[in-house]
C-alpha cells in the first residue's frame, strides 16, 4: 500500500477497526487487549502534520456502529451483582482541515448515542451504560464535544475534548464509546523519527458518561466498605518522547503528575530483530517510578513496576512470553478508565492487571492469523497468565489502599486465561466489518481477596461480544 493510501485511510478512519500499524507509542500486548476501536491518536496526529492546507478540503464525517454485549458471571460472596448489558452505539466523528495560513486552523467535533438493548433486572453495572439512582442501566445517554486545534510547521495543539493516548494519560477504549478528556494537547515531530508529547487535562468524560468528572484513581477511589471516596484530582499533566527508527527501535520516556496525589515516570523500551526470512524476535522492557505528590490523598507511594518480555513471530503467528514485578506496599495505580491497551504493563489482561503490592506474574499469549485456512481476515488469540501478591505488605491505615490489606494474604495467587477469536470482512459490501468473542476466566488462591475489597478481584468468567461497522459519510 502506498503512503499516500495508507494516509488516506488513516484520516477517513479516525477510530479505525484493528490498524496494526506502528504509532509514536503503543503497548507491547495491545493486540490481545483492545476490543476492536483502536482511536488511533497518534497515527492520525501524526498525518494532520504533513496534509495540504485546506479548511473544507481536508475535512471528513465518519460513523462507527458498534453493537456491545458485555456479561460477567461472579463466583465469589463478595460480589452479589452478575453486570450483564447490551447497547448499540453510534459515534460519529469530525475532522476539518487547517487554513491556508501561517498557523493553520481547523476543529474537531464528535458526537454519540447510545442505546439500551438488554440490561434490566438488577442486572446493570457492566459500564456500557450509565445508571440512574436504583442501579439500572438508563435507556439511552449521549454527548458532544469539540476541540480548536492549531498546527505551525511541525507542532500541533489541541485544545478541548479530545482522546489521549500515552502512558501516562490514555482514553479508555474497552467499553461503547472512548473515554475522552479536556484539556490542551501538544505534539511536535520537528526531528526526525522523534515524536515528542505533552499536555494537561483537567477533566475526563467516562466510557458511560454524558458529561466530565474529576480525575480518579482505579484502584486509590474505594473505601473500606467498597464505596466510592472523595479522592479526586484537579488535572494532571505530562511530558513525553518517543525516539523510533524504521528498523524496529523504540525508546519512549514520559513524566506525569497527577495533582495531589502522585508524580509517575516511565521508560519503555523495544526493538524487533530479524532472524531469517521467516523469524521475528521483539524483546521489549517497560518500567514505571510513582511516588506520592502534594497533598497525597491516596496516602505513601513508593511503587516501582517492571513489565519485560520478548515475542517470536513466525508464519504468521506470535508468541510472547512476558514477565512483571511489583516492588512496593501500594499496588500499581492509574487513572480510572485507562485501558490495558495502554497500560504498557507486560501481564495485565482483561479482567485483572497483575499489579498487587509485591506481585510476580508470568504470561504466555499465542496469536495467530487463520487465513491459511481460507479465513482471511480471522484472528485468534489465547493467553494464559498467573501471578502471586503478598497482601500482608499493605499498610492496613492506608488512605487510598489499606482496603486491599489481608492478613492471610502472604501468597495471594490468581490466574486469568483470555480466549478471542475476531473477523474482519475484507471486501465486499460490508468491508471492514468487524466482529469479535472474548472469554476471561479469572480464579482467585487463598487470600488473594480482602475481606474488605469489594472491586471485583475475584473469580469470575467474562464474556463480550462486539461487532463494529465504520463508515465514511464524507
Amino acid at each position: 500500500m502506498s503512503a499516500a493510501a495508507v494516509h488516506r485511510r488513516l484520516l477517513l478512519c479516525p477510530w479505525a477497526i484493528g490498524v496494526l500499524l506502528s504509532s509514536p507509542a503503543e503497548a507491547d500486548n495491545a493486540l490481545g487487549q483492545k476490543d476492536n476501536i483502536f482511536t488511533g491518536v497518534n497515527q492520525r496526529q501524526a498525518v494532520e502534520l504533513g496534509i495540504a492546507p485546506g479548511l473544507i478540503d481536508g475535512a471528513r464525517l465518519d460513523a462507527l456502529v458498534r453493537s456491545y454485549y458485555f456479561q460477567r458471571d461472579n463466583h465469589s460472596e463478595l460480589v452479589t451483582r452478575d453486570p450483564t448489558e447490551w447497547a448499540q452505539g453510534f459515534l460519529f466523528s469530525f475532522r476539518s482541515g487547517f487554513t491556508d495560513t501561517p498557523v493553520g486552523v481547523g476543529v474537531d467535533a464528535h458526537a454519540f448515542l447510545g442505546l439500551k438493548l438488554d440490561g434490566g433486572d438488577g442486572s446493570g453495572g457492566a459500564g456500557l451504560l450509565p445508571l440512574d439512582a436504583s442501579l439500572e442501566p438508563e435507556s439511552e445517554f449521549a454527548s458532544a464535544g469539540a476541540a480548536l486545534k492549531l498546527r505551525y510547521l511541525d507542532s500541533l495543539v489541541k485544545a478541548g475534548d479530545q482522546l489521549v493516548e500515552n502512558p501516562i494519560v490514555a482514553s479508555g477504549t474497552s467499553r461503547l464509546f472512548p473515554q475522552g478528556y479536556r484539556g490542551v494537547s501538544l505534539k511536535n515531530h520537528s526531528v526526525h523519527n522523534l515524536w515528542l508529547d505533552a499536555g494537561f487535562v483537567e477533566s475526563t468524560r467516562l466510557r458511560n458518561q454524558s458529561g466530565h468528572s474529576h480525575l480518579v484513581t482505579a484502584y486509590g477511589a474505594r473505601n473500606n466498605a467498597g464505596i466510592a471516596a472523595d479522592r479526586e484530582s484537579p488535572h494532571i499533566g505530562w511530558v513525553g518522547a518517543v525516539y523510533s527508527r524504521p528498523e524496529g527501535l523504540q525508546l519512549t520516556v514520559y513524566g506525569g503528575q497527577l495533582e495531589d496525589m502522585w508524580n509517575q515516570y516511565y521508560l519503555g523500551l523495544s526493538e524487533a530483530f530479524q532472524v531469517n526470512d521467516v523469524l521475528v524476535l521483539k524483546p521489549y522492557l517497560h518500567y514505571y517510578k510513582t511516588r506520592d505528590q502534594g497533598r497525597s490523598q491516596l496516602g505513601d507511594i513508593d511503587n516501582d513496576t517492571y513489565s519485560a518480555g520478548i515475542s517470536a513471530t513466525a508464519y504468521g503467528q506470535t508468541l510472547t512470553l512476558g514477565l512483571q514485578k511489583v516492588d512496593g506496599r501500594t499496588p500499581f495505580d492509574y487513572i480510572t478508565q485507562n485501558d490495558r491497551i495502554f497500560l504498557y504493563l507486560s501481564n495485565s489482561q482483561q479482567f485483572a492487571d497483575f499489579n498487587g503490592p509485591g506481585e510476580k506474574s508470568w504470561r504466555l499469549q499465542y496469536e495467530t492469523s487463520l487465513a491459511s485456512l481460507g479465513a482471511p481476515g480471522l484472528q485468534f488469540i489465547a493467553t494464559y497468565t498467573r501471578g502471586e501478591a503478598d497482601l500482608t505488605r499493605v499498610d492496613p491505615n492506608s488512605i487510598g489502599y489499606g482496603y486491599i490489606y489481608n492478613p492471610d494474604g502472604q501468597h495471594a495467587k490468581h490466574w486469568e486465561r483470555d480466549l478471542a477469536l475476531k473477523y474482519q470482512v475484507p471486501s465486499g459490501p460490508a468491508k471492514d466489518l468487524s466482529l469479535m468473542v472474548r472469554w476471561a476466566s479469572h480464579r482467585e488462591g487463598d487470600g488473594y481477596t480482602a475481606p474488605g475489597n469489594t472491586r471485583g478481584n475475584s473469580s469470575a468468567d467474562e464474556y463480550r461480544l462486539i461487532a463494529d461497522y465504520p463508515l465514511s459519510l464524507f
